[in-house]
Order: structure tokens, then sequence, then C-alpha cells
């Protein structure tokens, strides 16, 4: 039984290879439901893509099926890039040119051949679907509806003098910024709530051409990694004359993840028979992967703190003896990358803060007040 419904368009001059597209989709897929909406003309569809909402958009590469589309002619990347700038919605090109946008595949849009088994269209289906992305924004929709006609459409007539007409827009995205709150989204798409994911502590892309306190950027003379650590008060005040930067180092490149390659390089060339030197070069290996396990815990030195790595940041240590400042006419020799996130942001900040700031004191001589309190209980 099918329980979730999608709004599907088909754009193809081809009204044979439409109704085959229409006839896959009505019998549904898994758990989805469709329906089916055609334009048999490029110029149709792009019309109803600005007028109706859709959630998945199958393209067609070229209207001219009787020869093989020359450079320029088609149609179907050009009618892409005019659907970019009006709207998001994940497309599936089902053409007999395939080659000619197979550079475009992405985890958004899918490259069908025609002619191919009905599993190819229906795996491509499912692909857009893994993104999760056409749930999140039917929920968005959808809780947008809630809001303003079932929560608060009484209160705003009743309240209609009172209220700024621009106050009823802020409602809105405050209840939206809410509702997509880490636990909401991870419950809308079946992701655990009991750990993150390392995509939760960025922002990516961040702003460009603003500086925040752990904004990360990348020096482009030699592709090296630096987090920013200038409080947010001289940025707000106005006070910034040289931005203070620690290098970010990646983590394959620290001396513990080195070391620990080291052992296990030389663990590897000791002979199968010598169990004594292997029991040995065993040991070390074992210790050396305890010392890089205790750095990616964020339970090492103070002076280190481990970034988990993601598509667009290799897992990396922060550094904070590795500092250096960065005057404003430098700026163009940085290109921002990403932006810790709330809470990160304040907990490196804190890091920094408390590494630099500590206080040295003499240790006491442990053994012999030791002593003393071991007398005492024996005694």
């Amino acid at each position: 039984m099918h329980n979730k419904e999608w709004n599907v368009l088909t754009i193809d001059d081809d009204a044979t290879q439409m109704r085959s597209i229409e006839r896959i989709l009505m019998q549904g897929i898994d758990d989805h439901s469709f329906n089916v909406h055609k334009a048999n003309s490029f110029d149709d569809g792009l019309e109803l893509i600005k007028k109706s909402r859709f959630d998945l958009i199958f393209l067609d590469v070229n209207e001219d099926t009787g020869h093989e589309p020359q450079n320029g002619e088609e149609r179907g990347e050009q009618l892409l890039k005019q659907l970019q700038e009006v709207r998001f919605v994940p497309v599936i090109f089902y053409t007999g040119y395939a080659g000619k946008v197979r550079h475009l595949e992405s985890l958004v849009v899918k490259v069908v051949d025609k002619g191919s088994p009905i599993e190819d269209i229906q795996n491509a289906v499912r692909a857009i679907f893994m993104t999760k992305l056409m749930e999140l924004l039917k929920h968005i929709e959808e809780q947008s509806r809630k809001y303003m006609w079932e929560t608060i459409s009484d209160l705003l007539t009743r309240h209609q003098d009172q209220v700024q007409p621009s106050e009823i827009s802020l409602l809105l995205a405050r209840k939206l910024a809410n509702d997509l709150s880490q636990k909401t989204v991870k419950n809308l798409l079946n992701i655990s709530e009991e750990k993150i994911n390392p995509l939760e502590m960025y922002l990516y892309p961040s702003t460009k051409g603003i500086c925040n306190p752990a904004d990360i950027f990348i020096d482009k003379s030699d592709n090296s990694y630096w987090m920013v650590l200038t409080p947010a008060c001289d940025f707000a005040q106005c006070k910034v004359e040289n931005t203070l930067l620690a290098e970010i180092i990646p983590l394959n490149k620290h001396k513990l993840y080195t070391d620990w390659r080291s052992e296990k390089e030389a663990y590897d060339k000791i002979e199968h028979d010598n169990e004594k030197e292997k029991k040995l070069a065993q040991n070390k290996v074992g210790k050396a992967a305890g010392e890089i396990k205790t750095l990616v815990k964020n339970r090492a030195q103070e002076r280190y703190k481990f970034l988990p790595g993601t598509f667009f940041l290799p897992d990396c240590v922060v550094d904070f003896q590795r500092l250096k400042t960065l005057p404003p006419q430098a700026n163009d020799a940085f290109e921002k990358l990403c932006s810790l996130d709330n809470p990160y942001r304040e907990e490196f900040l804190h890091a920094f803060s408390k590494y630099y700031g500590r206080i040295g004191t003499p240790d006491y001589d442990f053994h012999d007040l030791w002593s003393k309190i071991e007398t005492k209980i024996l005694s």
C-alpha cells in the first residue's frame, strides 16, 4: 500500500516515451505513488515548472528526435539551467542521448538511457529518494501550511490591529527554524539521534566576504588549512587589524599518525618466525595507535583539537601552538572553505582561550606527599 504521493512532470516530445514513464510510475515504486503530469515541449514544461510545484522531473535532452543533436542543440541541458534559476527539483534525464548529459549526473540529477530496463528507471528514482530531499522539502511546505492555517490564523485575525505585517514572516521563520532543528530533521530522515554526523559541525559553504571566529580558510599558496581565532567582539566592533589564525594539520600528516604508520611498517617487515621481536613491535604499534585514538577523542594535549572529516575537509587537527596573524592586505591569498557551527564554534574558542591563558605552577613532590598520606592510613 502506497503512503507517499509525489507530483512528477515528464517533458518529452515523444508521446510514446511519456506514456511509458507514466505506466512505470503509476504502478508505484516501493511505498511511493505518483501523480504524473506531461508536457510535450520544453517551453510548455518550463511554464508548468514556473506555475506549479513538482517533486521530480523526467526530462529528455533534445526535441528533434530525427537526428543526432549537435553542439548547442541540447535543449534539455538548457532547460535544466533555466530550472535551476527558478527552483530546486531533482531531475532524471530519460534520453537516447545519455552521453550528452552524463557529465551533469550527480546525487540529484540522474541519467537513464531510453530503452533501458524498467529497473534502471526505478533505481534512478530510488537513488533520488535516498537523498531524503523530497521528504524534507515536503515537510517544510506542510509545516508552513499547518502553522499559518491551523495554528495562528485565528490569532492573527483577532489581533490584526496589533500585529505588524512583517512580524508574520518572522513568526513563520522562527517556527520553521525550530522544526528544522537537528532532532526534528533526524527523526524525519530516520537518522539516529545518539551520535552526530560530522556534517552537523560545519556550515558549508559559509558566507563569502564575512569573517567570523572558527571560520576555516585555505591558503591558496600551499593549500594549507587555517582556523580563525580572533574573538567575535573584535569583528563586531571593527577592531581587527590582524586576524589570528591557527594551523589545521591533516591527520595523516600529524606526528602521532606518522609515528603510528612507521611502527606498523616496521612490524610488517619482521620475519614471521621472530616471535619475540614481533611481540615487541606489536606493542609499539598498539601504543602508537592508542595515542592516535586519544587524539581523535580529543583527550590528548590541550594544544590539539581534532576535527572529523567530511567530503570537503579531511580528518584534521587544529594546533593551538602553530599560530600566525593575517593583515588585511593578505586576505586575497586565503579562500574561505567552511565555518564551525554552534556550539562547536564556542567549544573551540573556549579550548583555545583555556590553552593560551593557562598558568604554569611548580609541581609538588608527589612521592614525599604520598608517603605521608600512606603512613597515616597504615598506622
